[in-house]
């Protein structure tokens, strides 16, 4: 894998265990951060368009590849946030570079697509990945400038994880719980059933990643 590819990947998965945290957001969001919301329509797009990719067909939907995605969402918008208060601006240039030096370097872009399927990112969304990978490097050089890229990664998540404190990051208790000092989407609350199809959603339909 190139380094630009690994770097989103590497963003992606700055997670492990869970434990829960308390009150939920609305009925229309998966999950919210403050003034931001992941909607349950974005959250059912993904793992439909995942689906697609994977060329399945309709079932029960996958509660780990939801709770997966939904996870990547909510590292998305916190990096994001974090980019915004620290004022790193990446540009649609930068993004279209670091795209295309992937393609040549995996092969192509069918080649790129699979490496980001094989990790629950449906197509439509490896843009906004290569823009979190990029968010990620600029603020590691601003958090630790003196630092190698590890205690970037490692500072970016410390400030992560501070921020969803300070934003009250949660999901909803359909999905699971979001487990703060981890930055994961733990389990679903012990008192709750299985997580649910968002209500006028095509998630009921979605059949397992496998």
């Amino acid at each position: 894998m190139n380094r630009a590819a690994g770097a989103v990947l590497t963003a992606l998965t700055m997670a492990v265990a869970a434990t829960g945290c308390s009150s939920t957001p609305s009925a229309g969001s998966a999950a919210t951060l403050g003034s931001r919301d992941i909607g349950n329509d974005t959250l059912t797009t993904q793992v439909d368009e995942v689906l697609d990719a994977r060329g399945t067909g309709a079932g029960a939907p996958d509660a780990a590849l939801v709770a997966d995605i939904l996870q990547r969402l909510v590292i998305t918008e916190l990096v994001d946030e974090g980019a915004a208060r620290k004022g790193v601006v990446v540009t649609q240039g930068q993004i279209d570079q670091a795209i295309a030096e992937a393609e040549a370097q995996l092969g192509g872009e069918d080649q790129l697509r699979q490496v980001f399927l094989d990790s629950n990112v449906p197509p439509s969304a490896i843009p906004t990945q290569f823009r979190l990978s990029l968010q990620v490097d600029g603020l590691g050089a601003l958090l630790a400038p003196e630092a190698e890229d590890q205690a970037r990664q490692e500072a970016v998540f410390r400030y992560a994880v501070d921020l969803g404190k300070q934003l009250d990051a949660r999901v909803s208790p359909r999905y699971g719980t979001w487990v703060p000092d981890e930055l994961q989407v733990g389990p679903v609350p012990t008192d709750l059933a299985s997580p649910q199809a968002p209500q006028g959603d095509g998630l009921a339909d979605l059949v397992p990643s496998g």
